[in-house]
């Protein structure tokens, strides 16, 4: 039996974990990535090499500083003050929450932003007598669809334009994403506060960030917590690499509890463990699906079924399907690290530009909607939110062929194949 074939019977295996949960997810997560080691995909030292990452240190961070805002009750103020304005609806607290996600990261780090926002999201729901669930939800797919708006947007865009470049080809300018991220913003907006919400349950789950014990307010910790909050925010949105994000969330947690606005103990309690070890096992997981050779396997397939004269719609459609049902089961990242020299080299051969090619494997590429391991921040919103799989891929799925779409509208617009 060989090493592709294993690797997607343990993918598979860990899918059907992921659905029935007889056993935990993690002890799922973390059992496919010894396993994948021990049939030879994976090296066994890379195992956890996923919990070396400033990912992690970002998360733990962060929830020390979102749960400091609980913790000395400035959530609760504003809260109160931002249900004034959006009422106790849910769908405009979900509504408002798409929007500002979007905005925000189409110039900042998705996960940034929604380790940001995740505590004053919750502090709305909980001011307004709801359940936090879908709209932490909808603050996870509100980052993602912002992130198609710019180059910076999301790292995969990064990614995608890097290997262009070392490929020999003109990469994406900062804003060539930008028309296809609008229209992907206004159609997954409105799909999810009008129709997607209803499609999930309410979970009743409360973030581990938001149960902090409160202390009696004072002044003078709220407003260090504040400005702390605020401190890292702007660093984060400055995008520096003397200063990276992870760095400034650390610096801001020390702050706040050296600083005595929280103690060691509390800052502990606030951090959600379950979260950062399913974030963690992620790594090991895409690495065994990468490493496996599916990726050139599905290239293969591609070019059989495309032939030697293909229609713009066929390319388009086909290299968008496969791309975005590999990155439900493979990061983002390394989904197009594999598909962009496949899908320039499968331009050339067709004899058709390859921007367009490149910007289909871009977007599709990022179209991690369906799946909980299909992007870390997946991962971290199932530690906020207690959904399943089956919530994710009943979701997911209509905003992919929304994104697909998109796609299929607007590449002869502004990237036409001749």
């Amino acid at each position: 039996m060989n090493s592709m074939v294993i690797a997607l019977l343990i993918l598979a295996a860990t899918i059907a974990l992921f659905i029935w949960e007889p056993i935990p997810i993690v002890v799922t997560a973390i059992g496919a990535s010894i396993l994948y080691a021990y049939t030879g995909i994976i090296e066994v030292n890379t195992i956890f090499s996923g919990y070396n990452s400033t990912t992690i240190v970002l998360l733990a961070a962060m929830m020390v500083v979102g749960a400091s805002l609980f913790h000395t009750g400035v959530t609760d103020i504003i809260g109160e003050k931002m249900v004034k304005i959006t009422g106790k609806s849910e769908r405009n607290i979900i509504l408002v929450t798409l929007i500002v996600s979007c905005l925000l990261s189409a110039v900042c780090s998705n996960i940034g932003v929604m380790v940001a926002m995740a505590p004053l999201v919750t502090a709305m729901c909980i001011s307004a007598g709801i359940g936090p669930s879908k709209a932490l939800l909808g603050l996870l797919f509100g980052a993602q669809f912002g992130g198609f708006v710019t180059l910076v947007g999301v790292g995969s865009n990064a990614s995608a334009a890097g290997v262009m470049q070392e490929l020999g080809y003109e990469p994406f300018g900062f804003f060539a994403i930008t028309p296809f991220g609008i229209g992907i913003c206004i159609l997954g907006v409105l799909y999810y506060t009008f129709i997607g919400m209803k499609m999930i349950p309410d979970t009743g789950y409360v973030p581990e960030f938001a149960q902090a014990e409160k202390k009696e307010f004072n002044k003078k910790n709220a407003a260090i917590c504040v400005i702390t909050m605020i401190a890292v925010l702007v660093v984060i949105a400055s995008g520096s690499k003397t200063f990276p994000m992870h760095i400034a969330a650390v610096v801001g947690a020390l702050i706040i509890v050296g600083s005595g606005c929280m103690t060691v103990k509390d800052a502990i309690k606030a951090i959600d463990w379950n979260c950062l070890i399913l974030v963690g096992a992620l790594s090991a997981i895409s690495a065994g699906v990468k490493n496996c050779g599916a990726g050139d396997a599905v290239a293969n397939i591609i070019i059989n079924i495309l032939g030697d004269n293909p229609s713009p719609f066929m390319i388009s459609t086909v290299i968008f399907i496969a791309a975005s049902i590999l990155t439900q089961v493979m990061s983002n990242i390394p989904t197009i690290l594999i598909f962009m020299p496949i899908g320039l080299s499968i331009a050339e051969k067709i004899g058709v530009s390859p921007y367009p090619i490149a910007m289909i494997i871009t977007l599709a590429g990022a179209a991690s909607y369906a799946t909980p391991f299909a992007a870390p921040q997946n991962m971290m919103t199932v530690g906020w939110t207690k959904y399943k799989f089956l919530d994710f891929v009943k979701i997911g799925i209509p905003m992919v062929i929304l994104t697909y779409i998109v796609v299929v509208a607007l590449i002869p617009v502004f990237l036409p194949y001749h």
